[in-house]
């Protein structure tokens, strides 16, 4: 049982005397989408601004979906309805209190970055499950409902905790910090990404590096080795340099070398590219800084899961498939390409989708890419940002990607092809290219 009613009743009821039905036991999860719901949920209804439409209006179809109990700061003429001044503070007096209850013993992670912070994320929780029960954001839950909503979700015998943090604007990632507390805070990377809101790029590492604002008493940073002089106070860092505490170098495909405590080891990547090897890196420094086994998390590494729509590959009726639609910045983009042109044999093709959030640097970002997106077998560049730079290189542009024939498209392809899509998750991943994609080239088969 996740949450006991009478411990809602306690943290979040307007009305001390409200007591909730016999008949609900307990919560045994939370939501706030009312089409989310599962058995035994609680629904949790937001307002705007904070939500696009008043969650209340969708209790009642919470609660035939399942939900056991929904908050109302609205109505209170319903036994399964938990009276309670506002939505929003509710959800996070209960972030609050799933992270006060947990044992003085267990250990929460937070992480940030501007790239790879759902890769490192879930290749965490992937290892430290192997340590003990563990529990963290899903999907790319980072902001100032993700986040909360994470934490509500978060099981009382937790000993491993594992949370995200995102920002666009200055000033979301310290109390978000403060919220989870953390044991260890992981700042991955800083990039000129999301920066359209940020004076400067100083102000962008400020932000990032203000994560370790909430960490404990006795709590830990880790920095990518570029950030160390940025980051006061007593930290470890890993990097591709010797100086780092951990560092590391790329052997060949998805074999790397990685050195801790001036102890050598072997690493099998979990998936091609060398530019998942500092996320693989951070992830040995947190279980470095747990003072747990190197070996075992190296080996439970190897197996890890990419996050959808970040690189996964499949084979489709001889066409090799990558999916990097979820999102896209400069960075990550000449990543995935080069990633893209170390594979084997065969032609290669690149759908590019344009990248949002890049203020001043975006017409010259664009540029960059497009120029290497073009070194390939064929390049198509989707998005009206891409339009000016696929007009000068000759590269063909769509403004949307409902406009490709993806019927046309799959035809001129070749069994042993490699495609590729990734761009900002507007252009591909809320229109389900992928999907249209797979099924095309199925249909083609």
């Amino acid at each position: 049982m996740l949450w006991q009613t009478q411990d809602l009743a306690r943290l979040l009821a307007r009305d001390a005397t409200w007591q909730g039905p016999d008949k609900i036991a307990g919560i045994t999860g939370v939501q706030i989408d009312s089409r989310q719901i599962q058995q035994g949920d609680l629904f949790i209804p937001l307002v705007p601004p904070t939500s696009a439409r008043d969650g209340h209006q969708f209790i009642d179809a919470a609660l035939t979906a399942g939900a056991s109990l929904a908050l109302s700061a609205q109505r209170a003429d319903h036994p399964q309805f938990l009276p309670v001044s506002d939505t929003l503070q509710s959800l996070q007096t209960l972030a609050l209190s799933a992270r006060r209850r947990l044992s003085n013993n267990a250990e929460i992670i937070g992480i940030t970055g501007s790239s790879g912070k759902t890769t490192l994320r879930t290749w965490l929780q992937h290892i430290l499950t192997g340590f003990g029960r563990t529990h963290g954001s899903e999907g790319s839950f980072n902001n100032h409902l993700g986040v909360p909503l994470s934490l509500a979700r978060m099981p009382k015998d937790t000993q491993y905790g594992v949370f995200e943090v995102g920002t666009n604007h200055p000033g979301e990632i310290q109390p978000l910090s403060d919220m989870i507390a953390p044991t260890i805070a992981v700042v991955l990377n800083v990039l000129p990404v999301h920066i359209g809101h940020f004076a400067s790029f100083d102000a962008l590492m400020q932000e990032k590096l203000s994560l370790r604002s909430g960490l404990t008493s006795g709590g830990q940073l880790i920095l990518e080795a570029a950030l160390s002089t940025s980051g006061p106070g007593p930290h470890s860092t890993f990097g591709a340099v010797p100086s780092a505490d951990i560092h590391w170098e790329h052997v060949s495909g998805t074999q790397a070398a990685v050195t801790v405590d001036k102890q050598r080891y072997g690493l099998e990547m979990p998936a091609l590219g060398a530019h998942l090897i500092p996320t693989a890196a951070a992830c040995l420094a947190v279980i470095q800084a747990l003072e747990l086994d190197i070996q075992t998390a190296i080996n439970r590494l190897a197996s890890a899961p990419l996050p959808i729509g970040r690189g996964n590959a499949e084979r489709i009726g001889g066409i090799t498939l990558i999916d990097e639609s979820y999102n896209a910045n400069p960075e990550s983009m000449a990543f995935a390409l080069k990633a893209l042109s170390a594979r084997g044999a065969g032609r290669r093709h690149v759908i590019l989708g344009e990248m949002h959030e890049l203020g001043d640097l975006s017409p010259s970002a664009h540029e960059r890419v497009l120029a290497l997106g073009k070194t390939f077998d064929t390049c198509l560049a989707v998005g009206p940002l891409f339009r000016a730079a696929a007009k000068a290189m000759n590269v063909t542009h769509f403004d949307q990607c409902q406009d490709i024939n993806l019927t046309d498209y799959v035809a001129s392809l070749s069994e042993g092809d490699t495609v590729m899509v990734k761009g900002s998750n507007q252009i591909f991943w809320k229109h389900q290219l992928i999907g249209s994609l797979r099924q095309a080239i199925v249909d083609a088969t």
